[in-house]
């Protein structure tokens, strides 16, 4: 068993970082690679991936660049496969890809749901399973962890928003899913956070022209991410204010919950 602040040391490990061309987790890589780090990077886009590791070798890292779409499983366990074959192991992996996009209900189609879902869970799935067996596969270290695999949620994956219901059930479904892991696979050595942001100024959020309250800046995101893998918290969610409303809404009645969420939201 390992200790609950597994993650107290982020440095001279190697870490596998999904969705890393934008947002805040091209923010969260170049905090980490203050530190001497090793990283996998992964995203669609090849020039913006490009960009970041020629930023991240600047700082004296060794990076690899990995091409793919985390909704095509060849795509991720191709990541998985090159990743182990250049470094022998991997010690953290953000799996930081989707999008929550305005949806009304009364306007979207079917398939507009389900691309949320392809976007928003199936990612989260398609990396799941070669990352669990490569992490089982490695040597643990002095505390009897052999790997941390972290998602970016959602604080909208614990109640159903307004304007986000097919982004809400998404990231309802990869937090259960993750909780499932956690459960089952602590005694394996892996340990599984899950990263709980509320609105944040990303160039894609802001695109969309429904309520934003609490949003907090890419940067800031970046860095209260960096302090959720730190704290070895199971679940770590910000920001503060934000995040106790949509506690509060989950143990309020439902029609109380209701007028809260309409008025703030």
């Amino acid at each position: 068993m390992f200790s609950r602040c597994a993650n107290s040391d982020l440095q001279n490990k190697t870490i596998l970082i999904a969705g890393a061309s934008a947002g805040m987790a091209r923010q969260l890589a170049l905090l980490l690679a203050q530190r001497p780090n090793r990283f996998i990077l992964f995203a669609r886009r090849q020039h913006e991936l490009q960009e970041l590791a020629d930023q991240l070798r600047a700082q004296q890292c060794e990076v690899l660049t990995v091409c793919g779409d985390a909704c095509r499983e060849e795509d991720t366990n191709n990541a998985v496969s090159l990743a182990m074959a250049q470094f022998g192991r991997i010690d953290l992996a953000l799996l930081n890809v989707g999008a929550g996009p305005e949806q009304r209900m009364a306007e979207t189609s079917v398939a507009d749901i389900r691309q949320c879902m392809e976007l928003n869970y199936r990612s989260l799935a398609n990396f799941l399973p070669p990352l669990i067996t490569a992490m089982c596969s490695q040597q643990a270290d002095k505390r009897g962890l052999r790997g941390t695999i972290a998602h970016t949620n959602s604080l909208a994956g614990f109640i159903g928003l307004p304007m986000q219901g097919p982004y809400s059930a998404a990231k309802a479904a990869a937090r259960l899913l993750m909780d499932s892991c956690r459960v089952e696979l602590e005694p394996e050595g892996l340990k599984f956070i899950s990263l709980y942001p509320g609105f944040v100024q990303t160039a894609r959020v802001n695109q969309y022209d429904m309520p934003a309250p609490f949003a907090i800046s890419e940067s800031k995101g970046a860095e209260r991410m960096l302090q959720g893998l730190l704290s070895g918290r199971d679940d770590y969610l910000f920001p503060g204010p934000l995040s106790w409303l949509i506690r509060l809404a989950r143990v309020l009645p439902k029609c109380v919950s209701k007028r809260l969420l309409r008025r703030v939201l």
